[in-house]
């Protein structure tokens, strides 16, 4: 394959479920293990809501805009538009958006879910 081109149109977002707050969250996994057994990776789109998580792979995340909270361990950071995060394997998490945010997301294996 070399290189694909993922054009934006087709990007496909759907509402995460299990969100706490009067807003929602939306993903649109755009590298999927169809197209890379090892990568994965997507945007995601928050609005004042929260999302609990316990990261089953690695993740790096990238603030595209807005501001992205996260907070693990009892420790809350804060990531502003060009800011990323490293969420190592088994870290337990909430992401959240007091406001509006959003962010692109890389994790290691693509695959998590089937293992």
């Amino acid at each position: 394959m070399g290189v694909k081109l993922l054009e934006e149109k087709g990007y496909f977002f759907e509402t995460l479920n299990g969100t706490f707050g009067t807003g929602v969250a939306k993903i649109a996994r755009f590298v999927t293990d169809e197209l890379s057994p090892t990568l994965g990776g997507g945007m995601v789109k928050m609005e004042k809501c929260r999302f609990p998580w316990t990261v089953r792979y690695d993740e790096i995340l990238y603030v595209t805009e807005g501001e992205i909270i996260i907070e693990s361990n009892g420790e809350i950071m804060v990531g502003k538009e060009g800011d990323s995060f490293f969420i190592e394997k088994g870290t337990s998490i909430v992401y959240e958006a007091v406001s509006q945010g959003t962010f692109l997301f890389s994790l290691y294996p693509a695959n998590w879910n089937k293992l």
